[in-house]
């Protein structure tokens, strides 16, 4: 009878579950879940090609040679501002070539249309836009004096060592 009373005891003593935690158990293993799906999300993104091609964009001014403008604008005097847009997302810049001419006034909008924050920096030229999140712009104005090629990028974390940046071709 002792024996028996003993089966009875071992068996209340296990678990059972009461609706509480069953409700805490269940949201956990939803809230885990769902930050996997965002992860795996989030990676996804992250690791998508860029797939169109690199564009080239060429300004000029009157009295140079003619070169095209990608957006469909027309050169401008020199006393002007040329307007150059560059857009950004993860990892790279469309256009990712660009060229102007030295001593000409130039207005560079960088667009950020990638979903994590990003700027465009020119080291040689002393130049960089703010940080700006998805959807927004920031503009810059400067006049490169010296010819060459200067490498712009995204200084943000490792963007550029991830291929985020281009080419500023100064005739």
């Amino acid at each position: 009878m002792e024996e028996n009373n003993q089966t009875q005891k071992g068996s209340q003593s296990g678990f059972k579950p009461n609706s509480k935690s069953l409700y805490i158990a269940l949201g956990s293993s939803l809230a885990v879940l769902l930050l996997i799906g965002g992860w795996l999300l989030s990676r996804n993104k992250t690791a998508t090609p860029n797939i169109s091609d690199e564009e080239n964009l060429e300004v000029t001014t009157p009295g140079s040679e003619v070169g095209s403008v990608e957006d469909g604008t027309q050169p401008v005097e020199d006393s002007q501002v040329i307007d150059i847009q560059v857009q950004g997302s993860e990892y790279s810049f469309n256009p990712s070539s660009l060229s102007v001419n030295a001593g000409q006034k130039v207005r560079l909008t960088f667009v950020n249309n990638g979903t994590l924050p990003h700027n465009l920096a020119i080291d040689e030229l002393g130049i960089t836009t703010k940080t700006i999140s998805a959807g927004d712009s920031d503009s810059i104005e400067f006049t490169p004096t010296e010819s060459g090629t200067f490498t712009f990028y995204c200084s943000v974390g490792n963007h550029k060592a991830q291929g985020m940046e281009g080419s500023l071709q100064v005739q």
